[in-house]
């Protein structure tokens, strides 16, 4: 298992790269609406849609709306950036307290709906970051932050992990592997810091939203657990041998990338501009 998913990480780790580095926006952002197709799709399942054509129909729904709103709202596309970030906040705070229901397939027009609101806004967010200022180091930088907090967690959780975080949707998640993560991605945010050149004040301002995007990402793996515990499902798919599904390796790339652009705005541009000023 570990070497068949090693086969797969490392080609397809090589061709994100490329993408993020090498390509314009204009084809990041095509490769970003075919992985919310294919996101869509696994969602539909897990929401339990039945039937391959009706799932097809939902995912190309979902990657309508998010290329409607970069083409012809654009100006309003931050709204819908804020409106996962709040999702993703109250979430967040649900899941403290949540106890999934008993394994069903049937329909959830709920989880449908919660999918028209998060893999568009992710996909805006990671198109708006790579369009910015150095965006392909920022995306870079937040998408790896997320690497490293699952790092974090993984090797702090199996040295120390004793206290569950959330033992009726992740048992093998624990407070001590959450805070691993936290120093994991400080660290690595401080020498982020230093490649971006920021100063003290933003420095630290980058270190506490790192910390911030470290919870959130949490969140994002524990909301799909949630959804793959009611589902049934061990994975959301199977698309990638030894990793399951799509939704398997984006789950926190989906709740932290809005959650980057929001608190980047807000704490490091606006910081930024005030010392310009």
């Amino acid at each position: 298992m570990l070497y068949q998913r090693i086969l797969t990480a490392i080609p397809l780790a090589a061709f994100v790269f490329w993408i993020i580095f090498f390509q314009p926006s204009t084809v990041f952002f095509y490769f970003l609406l075919f992985v919310i197709l294919i996101a869509g799709y696994e969602w539909a399942k897990l929401s339990g849609v039945s039937g391959k054509p009706l799932r097809i129909v939902f995912a190309f729904s979902v990657i309508a709306l998010t290329w409607l709103i970069q083409q012809y709202f654009s100006e309003y596309a931050i709204w819908s950036i804020y409106v996962s970030t709040l999702w993703w906040f109250s979430i967040t705070y649900f899941l403290k307290f949540a106890k999934p229901k008993a394994a069903s397939s049937g329909l959830k027009l709920d989880k449908l709906f919660v999918a028209f609101i998060v893999l568009p806004a992710a996909a805006i967010a990671m198109l708006h970051i790579h369009s910015m200022y150095q965006g392909a180091d920022w995306l870079f930088y937040a998408l790896a932050l997320v690497w490293v907090a699952d790092i974090g967690a993984y090797f702090s959780g199996k040295k120390f992990g004793k206290n569950k975080l959330a033992p009726n949707i992740s048992p093998g998640k624990t407070k001590e592997g959450l805070i691993g993560a936290v120093i994991a991605t400080s660290i690595y945010t401080l020498i982020a810091s230093y490649y971006f050149e920021l100063n003290t004040d933003r420095s630290a301002l980058l270190v506490l939203l790192s910390v911030i995007l470290t919870f959130i990402s949490v969140s994002g793996d524990l909301y799909f657990s949630f959804l793959k515990r009611e589902a049934g499902q061990k994975d959301s798919g199977n698309i990638l041998p030894g990793h399951g599904g799509i939704l398997d390796r984006i789950d926190s790339v989906l709740s932290a990338m809005p959650v980057f652009v929001v608190g980047y705005n807000w704490l490091i541009l606006t910081n930024l501009l005030e010392l310009q000023l």
